[in-house]
């Protein structure tokens, strides 16, 4: 028998149609531990380096970490993997909410894609059962649409659906997968995945997952939580719990916001912006946050209430990740409410909420610098919100200079020439923009994304209860 993890993945052909259950060596498990290790072994043994992002012989690999599914606190990411067309190399990213333990729940470690499909398509796994379903009748529509859409064809409501909206189709270098209350976003994985024509992956899984002497794994799952706690007695001098970062279970405290504001540089900024935060800004983020936030929300598992479901007049409700708000919003420099609005907007069409600020606050700079030209620009509104907005729209559909934008920063600027290059200054090994991770020493942050910080007391204790196992457990923890 197999513990914590289930010890099979899926492994889909799209060109074939082909889907088979395939077992795996549980040693791989114990060189490379969790999912993100797993996947690079996978991707190093089976994709040769002369192979394109966009070429069918590409790997796509949703992965489930080593914890996910178990009482683990915050143990949910799902990581996904493969060449990505923004570097040419290896390109990981991943998502909380509920998908990964969902797949475990379904009985597989991973879904391993490779190939293109002539049409477009949505896999269904239900457990055993695996389809690959058309999806001709979601081409265009939206991420969190389309989602909803599946569970109602499904007529399943408790399905956990990853899927693209309308950049992953057009491969926009940027594109992101979204799952409800997360994404994965970097490194164009999105992009990869309307390449092989897949729309999306649901998925529901009822069986259990099995771990070792359960008593004392949630005694140490207990230590855990305790340990991310806000408090004031910091755990590590200089360093704050990870909840004082994102947000209080109780309350997402309107300082958050202004520790965020001030400390990070979003979008194409060049400074921080130490003279923000003001009562007057306080005050007006204050009243439309509480305007339209309907609740808060956390992933699988999880204390960290920094999600939230957003409700502004107008638009469709939708559930707002971590940061959004306020990367839109600053790349913008306009108001929150702006920034909840195009953030529902940029959450359908399925782009990662640190590039696409980025990549439209670099077009206005070489149009404000004369690099771009009105013939560039030939239809785009005069006011600040609007432009923004029309630019969304040209890059996710890749019309004009949209087309050009699509592919980041970093290619446009050496396609754009004129000097371009001087404005893609954010660019980490051209990438669009260095992904955070709060910047702070946390073992348990690393352990929910199955990174193993091995220094961790902590993660060295749950990491040897994982593979010593004996016991039977059903673990489903679910909201």
């Amino acid at each position: 028998m197999r513990y914590a993890e289930t010890g099979y993945n899926l492994e889909i052909d799209l060109s074939r149609g082909n889907i088979e259950r395939v077992e795996t060596d549980p040693r791989d498990t114990e060189l490379y531990l969790g999912g993100l290790g797993t996947n690079a072994k996978i991707l190093w043994d089976r994709v040769p380096p002369e192979v394109e992002p966009f070429s069918p012989d590409n790997l796509l690999i949703f992965s489930t970490g080593l914890l996910c599914g178990t009482p683990a606190i915050g143990a949910n990411r799902t990581i996904v993997t493969t060449y990505s067309p923004q570097t040419l190399l290896m390109a990981y990213s991943m998502m909380g909410g509920f998908w990964a333990p969902e797949l475990k729940y379904a009985g597989y470690d991973k879904v391993i894609l490779r190939g293109k499909s002539p049409d477009l398509v949505y896999l269904w796994i239900n457990n055993d059962k695996v389809e690959i379903r058309d999806a001709s009748h979601l081409q265009g529509k939206g991420a969190i649409e389309t989602a909803e859409l599946i569970r109602q064809e499904l007529k399943e409501p408790k399905a956990q659906v990853a899927g693209i909206g309308l950049a992953g189709e057009n491969r926009i270098y940027f594109a992101s997968i979204e799952q409800g209350r997360s994404s994965a976003s970097r490194g164009g994985i999105g992009a990869v995945m309307g390449d092989k024509g897949l729309k999306a992956i649901a998925v529901r899984g009822t069986k259990d997952v099995n771990i070792a002497r359960p008593a004392e794994f949630m005694e140490l799952c207990e230590e855990v939580l305790e340990y991310i706690k806000w408090r004031e007695d910091k755990p590590i001098p200089g360093v704050m719990p990870i909840l004082a970062g994102l947000g209080s279970p109780q309350e997402m405290k309107v300082h958050d916001e202004k520790w965020h504001t001030e400390n990070f540089m979003w979008g194409n900024s060049r400074t921080r912006r130490k003279d923000f935060w003001n009562k007057e800004v306080e005050e007006k983020w204050t009243e439309t946050m509480e305007n339209a936030r309907t609740r808060l929300i956390s992933c699988y598992n999880c204390p960290m209430e920094c999600g939230a479901t957003i409700s502004v007049p107008g638009i469709s409700t939708y559930m707002m990740k971590c940061f959004s708000k306020l990367t839109y919003t600053m790349a913008a420099y306009s108001d929150l409410d702006f920034g909840f609005r195009i953030a529902q907007r940029a959450t359908e069409y399925g782009v990662d909420s640190y590039s696409t600020p980025q990549v439209m606050a670099f077009a206005l700079e070489l149009y404000e610098a004369g690099i771009l030209t009105d013939q560039d620009m030939a239809g785009m509104p005069s006011d600040n919100e609007g432009r923004f907005y029309w630019l969304l729209d040209r890059i996710v559909r890749r019309e004009g200079i949209g087309d050009v934008l699509a592919n980041g920063t970093h290619k446009a600027s050496i396609q754009i020439g004129k000097g371009a290059e001087e404005y893609a200054h954010n660019n980490i090994k051209k990438h669009e923009q260095l992904p955070l991770n709060l910047s702070m020493l946390n073992p348990v942050y690393f352990l929910t994304q199955t990174s193993w910080n091995q220094k961790s007391k902590v993660g060295a204790k749950i990491f040897s209860f994982e593979l010593r196992t004996t016991q039977k457990i059903s673990c489903h923890f679910r909201t």
